[in-house]
């Protein structure tokens, strides 16, 4: 699952105007706009200080060639980011695992999962990721920057990250594309609601993955996570917070 990132975003201000009619004549009352957030300065915690949850997992998985569903649980964990290096460049390097158990088949079996997200120490741009088998080495096309400002409604493409085998970027192995989109808080002074979505394409640009991953940011700029999933053609995984 990608880590969040943005390059653009479509702002809009809700404004509701009532008219008190009768012979005396009106007056209108004209509701405040929505919140701003600072979707820059809430990933820039979030590196900073990490995050962890307990969740529900759930999906299928393919076995003996059946689709077969699971249930489990564990935990979903940001480490707080370390010094490193990436692609030559000065990084905080962010540690995203899923520990659990999940029930398949009648069988319990562990679920162990991560990936490092690496963030520019300037600005918490986003730089690249590696999965955890070391099998997979991802460079965003060009630093991907944050918005300052988002609001309910706001959305738009983050940015295009190339696919490698490994460091050396001599074997390709296709595209993932990030977009976002925010959802207005439920309540005044409420968070605002974050979904990015993460679409993997190989070489010959077929879609073969999609992951979705919702968080919440307050006004203080405290990114919690919600929800993710990720389907493929071998199966499907479904991480929600308790």
């Amino acid at each position: 699952m990608k880590s969040m990132a943005t390059v653009s975003a479509a702002a809009f201000a809700l404004g509701l105007g009532l008219a008190a009619c009768g012979e005396g004549g009106g007056s209108d009352i004209t509701m405040p706009p929505p919140t701003d957030f600072n979707m820059k300065a809430g990933v820039t915690n979030m590196v900073m200080h990490g995050l962890s949850a307990n969740v529900s997992l759930s999906g299928n998985v393919v076995v003996n060639g059946a689709s077969t569903s699971f249930a489990g649980s564990g935990t979903y964990s940001l480490a707080a980011g370390t010094s490193a290096t990436f692609n030559g460049t000065a990084a905080l390097m962010q540690t995203q695992s899923i520990a659990g158990s999940i029930d398949v088949a009648g069988q319990s079996a562990p679920l162990n999962v991560s990936a490092s997200g690496y963030y520019a120490s300037s600005d918490s741009a986003f730089l690249g990721e590696t999965d955890g088998s070391g099998n997979e080495y991802d460079v965003a096309q060009t630093p991907i920057e944050y918005p300052t400002s988002i609001v309910g409604g706001s959305g738009g493409t983050l940015g295009t990250v190339n696919r490698y085998t490994d460091s050396t970027m001599s074997v390709p192995l296709g595209t993932s594309q990030i977009s976002y989109s925010a959802t207005a808080p439920a309540d005044s002074g409420g968070p605002i609601g974050i979904a990015v979505t993460t679409k993997t394409f190989d070489n010959q640009n077929n879609l073969t993955e999609t992951d979705v991953t919702n968080y919440t940011m307050s006004s203080a700029n405290v990114i919690s996570f919600s929800s993710a999933s990720a389907q493929t053609s071998s199966g499907t995984l479904t991480v929600q917070a308790n």
